[in-house]
């Protein structure tokens, strides 16, 4: 499946209504379906009822949003994944900039598409537009002339001394069209790690990851993403956040040189699950168990640098001098340790993103004072 197939699959519609009818069109079959899926996780039975349709087309519904991994299926439940909430927030929010009948109808035509980004390079006449269309393999000037009526009957083009040109309509339109185009191939390319992270991550900014790098594990390198995790750190960084949803000997052992230096702002968090087994004494690797005493040494302390939430986390990040994010799916879902998936991204949005994440769960959190160290020693060994 490729971005423009899964575009076209989401915003295909039955109504019949054109690019420039005032008639309203009801949101796309595929639209209502990750609608419904927001609030709670349904039986493909309960989803037909829910948006009105039959259960054969409730399933055609669903597979490509599958495929794309917007939706998730469980073993009787389908649940909407975090990209698939990016992707039906972004289309509404769209739509309140933008007429949801014009997207549609761009969705439908690679023409349409073709003589509105045209124009947005430059005005031009109708026959300079068709000498461009033959020269970049576009419509014909037939097609050309009846696009350029439509828009021009709906407020998208105008003409100006012979030329015709975008109006704010028309550009509002192209560039929502284009926002959200984006934030679809975004969705598809980086299926294998978006899949499996929850839709309450709806503020993770997917169309930021142009550029990210997916690391994925295989089933004869089972270690990829944690091999990424444990590289990408040295002695030189300054400022260091780690979100701990494994107790991994190996992280431990590339982590504790930052914690032992001075000059690293190291911060962490844990849930209560890891923080049982950093400190539960049983561990066999010595970095493992350096670190137990260091988290129970420096909980009596108290100097801040570790917080431990008690609820699960849905992701595991490290954020290295705030210029590089890695994160993966916490080991909740199904996801087998051979197929996961991790991203690695420098952008900008991507790391304030984690780093807002990370601020707000470490201000939830709690210093690991010795008797919640524990408590959470008590929990895990009861669970």
């Amino acid at each position: 499946m490729t971005p423009d197939e899964l575009l076209r699959s989401l915003l295909d519609s039955r109504g019949k209504a054109g690019i420039c009818s005032p008639e309203k069109i009801p949101d796309p079959t595929r639209i209502r379906t990750l609608d419904a899926l927001r609030k709670e996780e349904l039986s493909v039975r309960e989803l037909a009822d829910r948006i009105s349709v039959t259960r054969q087309t409730a399933y055609r519904a669903c597979e490509p949003l599958e495929e794309a991994g917007l939706i998730r299926s469980g073993p009787a439940r389908l649940a909407l994944t975090c990209s698939g909430e990016v992707v039906r927030r972004t289309y509404h929010d769209l739509c309140n900039e933008t007429d949801s009948n014009g997207l549609v109808q761009l969705a439908r035509s690679p023409h349409k598409q073709w003589v509105l980004r045209a124009l947005k390079r430059t005005p031009a006449r109708k026959a300079t537009l068709a000498t461009t269309a033959t020269r970049e393999n576009g419509p014909s000037r037939t097609t050309i002339h009846r696009i350029l009526n439509l828009f021009t009957s709906g407020g998208y083009v105008r003409e100006q001394a012979g030329a015709c040109e975008l109006t704010r309509a028309g550009h509002r339109l192209l560039d929502a069209y284009t926002k959200f185009s984006g934030v679809i191939t975004q969705a598809l390319e980086k299926r294998d790690v978006l899949r499996w992270l929850p839709s309450t991550l709806d503020t993770l900014p997917i169309e930021a990851f142009d550029g990210a790098r997916v690391i994925r594990n295989a089933p004869d390198q089972p270690h990829n993403v944690l091999s990424a995790l444990t590289q990408c750190v040295d002695t030189d960084i300054e400022i260091f956040r780690w979100m701990s949803t494994i107790a991994s000997p190996a992280l431990v052992a590339a982590y504790w040189p930052l914690f032992q230096n001075s000059g690293t702002d190291a911060r962490v968090v844990f849930t209560e699950p890891v923080l049982a087994a950093f400190t539960g004494g049983s561990a066999t690797v010595q970095a493992l168990q350096e670190f137990g005493s260091y988290v129970e040494k420096e909980a009596t302390r108290q100097r801040g640098t570790i917080r431990c939430v008690t609820g699960p986390l849905s992701v595991h990040l490290a954020i290295c001098d705030e210029t590089r994010v890695i994160l993966a799916p916490a080991p909740t879902t199904e996801m087998t340790d051979a197929t996961a998936a991790g991203l690695e991204s420098t952008d900008s949005a991507v790391v304030r993103w984690a780093t807002a994440f990370f601020d707000t769960k470490y201000a939830e959190g709690n210093p690991p004072d010795a008797p919640s160290v524990k408590q959470a020693k008590g929990r895990s060994t009861h669970n």
